[in-house]
């Protein structure tokens, strides 16, 4: 009993350690590590809630107390008509947690796809022809450039970008999109995305998401800036932050990204190196975190096994007519 104490208390330290954490100047690669593991933890403690619920709950006082009653001695004029009882609590209990999570899969999964789908959409549709360093020239007069497609990414540019920018700024936001497909963040997001699906009702989960993605555009920009201006970079980010964004998540990443532009500015004008110091200990931290995550993989058949062989304390009683 105590090991599980200690390990739920070190699964909530994992997950508010990130919050905790002052990771905007850090190593960007370190603190990507260390929010995905959190997230992950997230996920994973989702689960187990419903596995607790669901498997659990119903060999609990607490549950007893919440079936053992009947509609009539609570609302009598409703309990004819309606003939509800402590028993629909119980069915609530066991179903509804499960049906949640599913429902929030669905959710995020839909989200995605319909992306994805818009990214197919505008390359078939709005497709112009061939640009800049084997880009994608869409029409349209926003600024636009972006890494879209999960299997095959492609490098999109749109005409009021390419008449908006100079050659300096074209060529620096280009190799930003670029550092986002030769680093795979696309499957990052698509892992942050289903880890909010099984996370989403614990609090934080969605600055979760955020922050990480603000991580892998410090990435991406780190990428770009081995051969490009800072200045120019820094730019490029800004007329696009002044128009629409079109679309942005795993399926495809805005030269603006999702948020906190104020800090990515910042860095990149007055030159904010990361603090490479603390990339080791990241690093360390974020596979401790992960360690602890698959710790509670490996856990989990156990649990349900020791769910499924938990006595019931009594079955809800029949209410009188």
């Amino acid at each position: 009993m105590l090991g599980i104490e200690l390990l739920a208390v070190l699964v909530a330290a994992g997950i508010a350690l990130p919050h905790i954490l002052s990771l905007r100047r850090a190593d960007p690669l370190g603190s990507v590590l260390v929010w995905c593991a959190s997230l992950g933890l997230r996920a994973l403690v989702g689960v187990f809630c419903v596995i607790w619920l669901v498997l659990f709950l119903p060999a609990t006082e607490l549950f007893s107390a919440m079936t053992h009653w009947c509609w009539h001695t609570v609302l009598p004029m409703l309990a004819t008509h309606l003939g509800l009882d402590g028993h629909w609590v119980g069915t609530a209990a066991a179903v509804v947690p499960a049906a949640l999570l599913a429902g929030s899969l669905v959710s995020v999964g839909f989200g995605v796809w319909r992306v994805a789908r818009a990214v197919r959409r505008l390359l078939q549709f709005s497709a112009l022809g061939g640009g800049p360093g084997d880009t994608v020239i869409i029409g349209g007069a926003d600024v636009l450039v972006a890494a879209a497609g999960i299997g095959r990414p492609r490098v999109v540019i749109s005409t009021g970008a390419l008449t908006s920018f100079d050659d300096a700024e074209l060529a620096a936001a280009l190799e930003h999109e670029r550092g986002h497909i030769a680093r795979h963040h696309r499957f990052i997001l698509l892992y942050a995305e289903l880890c909010r699906a099984f996370g989403r009702f614990l609090p934080g989960t969605r600055r979760a998401v955020h922050e990480l993605a603000f991580h892998l555009e410090r990435d991406a920009d780190g990428w770009a800036l081995r051969s490009h201006d800072r200045f120019a970079l820094a730019s490029a980010i800004l007329k696009a932050a002044g128009s629409g964004q079109r679309f942005h998540g795993a399926a495809a990443t805005h030269l603006a990204g999702a948020g906190q532009l104020e800090a990515r500015l910042g860095a990149l004008v007055d030159h904010e190196i990361p603090l490479t110091t603390s990339r080791r200990g990241l690093r360390v931290v974020g596979a401790i975190l992960s360690i602890l995550g698959l710790v509670l993989v490996v856990a989990m058949p156990s649990a349900v096994a020791a769910g499924l062989e938990v006595p019931r304390l009594t079955a809800a009683h029949d209410c009188p007519g």
